[in-house]
């Protein structure tokens, strides 16, 4: 099953291409990957990235608390650091857009929430920006220091080589939908799924493990879903991508809903955005040692020879998330 480029893919595409400084040899890696990667000193480099939140594309105002913004907020971005592998996080600038109509509590519980996310995963918040706006939106800027290991990027794997996945698939898609309709017994029903959407947990400790041994050939975390990642790898490693998840990559509260909803679980696997764990490609003869290293790491594809990539046992609809 083949998907067409879309609109978002076509504009990162341009934007690829215009901002381009060959002359600036302390810019290691610039757009087209998670984060940009400074040559910050001798032996030091500097990973950076931004993400943001905005209301009526990633959440509605009925069902946000401005507690579960922040602490996406935080994990939205701390996960990019994670896919880029040895990186330790370090400091952040936080912005915001907010409406006139804000109640000042509102505010008051986002930054304290905002204040425990930044020491739970060891960070400072180092400064930001205020602005008013029509809708309420959130964003920020982390960066972290690469360890001694090199960065991991997009643009490495190779025909031959294996498509793995560690953390959620699927789960954050289907606590968006139990969010959308509303439906308070469902919400009751499959907390885990409402957990996965508001609370995803960035793949730190897996992506610097992943980097330091150096079992990755290319790695992104999947923000914009399975199907959206492995046409991100395909086309910056000129590779036919073919996606097969396995039974055993669907969690039971997932397996449930679906039974539920009457829709195949790989629906929300392969479709789904927002789960924020890692995709990343290996060669074959690294399986068993990713196993004894990373247990959690499973096989969802492998890669060959061609373009374009294709889900295996997928009949319905492809659809990957877009921010517009």
């Amino acid at each position: 099953m083949k998907s067409a480029k879309s609109s978002e893919a076509r504009l990162l595409e341009h934007i690829e291409k215009t901002f381009k400084f060959p002359l600036d040899r302390r810019l290691l890696l610039g757009p087209g990957d998670d984060c940009a990667v400074l040559r910050h000193g001798a032996g030091r480099d500097l990973v950076i990235t931004t993400d943001e939140i905005v209301e009526g594309t990633h959440y509605l105002a009925r069902f946000a608390t401005p507690e579960d913004l922040a602490r996406k907020l935080t994990r939205i971005n701390l996960s990019d650091l994670a896919s880029m592998g040895d990186v330790k996080p370090v400091s952040c600038v936080v912005g915001a857009g907010l409406r006139k109509n804000t109640p000042k509590d509102f505010t008051l519980r986002f930054m304290k929430e905002l204040r425990a996310e930044a020491l739970r995963y060891g960070i400072s918040i180092a400064g930001g920006n205020l602005a008013g706006a029509r809708e309420n939106h959130f964003y920020m800027t982390v960066w972290g220091e690469a360890g001694s290991s090199k960065v991991v990027t997009r643009y490495g794997a190779k025909p031959g080589d294996l498509l793995f996945n560690v953390g959620p698939l699927g789960l954050a898609a289907a606590g968006l939908e139990i969010l959308m309709n509303g439906r308070g017994e469902e919400k009751k029903r499959f907390p885990g799924l409402l957990d996965a959407f508001w609370r995803p947990e960035p793949m730190l400790k897996a992506g610097a493990l992943i980097g330091r041994k150096g079992l990755a050939s290319a790695m992104l975390d999947n923000s914009d879903g399975l199907a959206r990642s492995a046409a991100i790898i395909s086309e910056l490693s000129r590779c036919r991508v073919i996606v097969s998840p396995g039974e055993g990559v669907c969690s039971k509260e997932l397996r449930a809903y679906s039974s539920l909803k009457k829709k195949p679980w790989r629906h929300y696997a392969v479709n789904g955005g927002e789960d924020f764990g890692l995709i990343f490609t290996a060669p074959e003869k690294r399986l068993a040692r990713i196993k004894k290293i990373l247990p959690s790491a499973s096989v969802v594809g492998r890669l060959e020879k061609g373009f374009g990539f294709e889900i295996e046992n997928f009949n319905g609809k492809l659809k990957s998330f877009e921010h517009f």
